[in-house]
């Protein structure tokens, strides 16, 4: 799995070419490559009428990134590292894909300079898939991003940077009680009833309060 750094950002006038024809060839052999993010399991379990945790456990599996950054990625099944929801070629929850699925084969992540921007990213796993039709990057992304998500996305570079401060104030010693409040706050403590944004700000704001009482000084 690429992580941001080892990625160079492109311009978003940069074009690039690329046509889905159904051949499901983005679904394979990704194993630990697709991560989840709140929005994602939030959308998933909502489309599946599933509850947050019953969607977690079905298609979903933690991974740690680094010290006090765990998170889920998506399932697999065992035969071609398939992912769990394609089906006879199609995916199975096509209009709550997960937002990595949605962007491809481009990525995104934060701008270390201003948070309230965000950096486009060319993925580069699987470069035989360029080819096709030519594409703008950055009205790629517009299309493929809803309001929802942009404003998702732009919280959530802040407010991460917000808990790393946290994070390096605690022991090490204390991962497992870590782990166990950023999956809680982060992924969830959501009704699939009610406004994302709000709950997600809202948990965000507990989540740290959390975290500032596991710091020794």
């Amino acid at each position: 799995m690429n992580t941001y750094t080892e990625l160079k950002p492109i311009p978003a006038d940069e074009t690039f070419n690329f046509e889905c024809k159904s051949c499901g060839d983005c679904c394979r052999d990704i194993r630990s490559q697709v991560m989840i993010e709140s929005l994602d399991l939030f959308n998933i379990a909502k489309h599946l009428k599933l509850e947050i945790a019953e969607a977690a456990e079905q298609y979903t599996e933690v991974a740690l990134l680094c010290w006090g950054a765990p998170v889920l990625m998506l399932k697999t099944k065992i035969i071609g590292d398939v992912c769990v929801f394609l089906k006879s070629g199609k995916c199975e929850i096509q209009q709550a894909k997960p937002r990595a699925c949605r962007l491809y084969p481009l990525s995104m992540g934060p701008d270390k300079n201003n948070l309230s921007n965000v950096l486009v990213f060319k993925s580069t796993e699987k470069s035989f898939h360029y080819k096709g039709q030519t594409h703008v990057a950055g009205e790629w992304v517009a299309d493929n991003m809803d309001s929802e998500s942009h404003a998702y996305v732009i919280t959530e570079y802040r407010l991460l940077r917000e808990l790393g401060n946290v994070l390096r104030l605690i022991a090490r010693e204390r991962e497992y009680e870590v782990n166990n409040l950023m999956l809680m706050y982060r992924y969830f403590l959501f009704d699939t009833e009610k406004n994302f944004m709000l709950q997600y700000v809202k948990n965000m704001a507990q989540l740290k309060k959390e975290l500032e009482k596991l710091i020794k000084f």
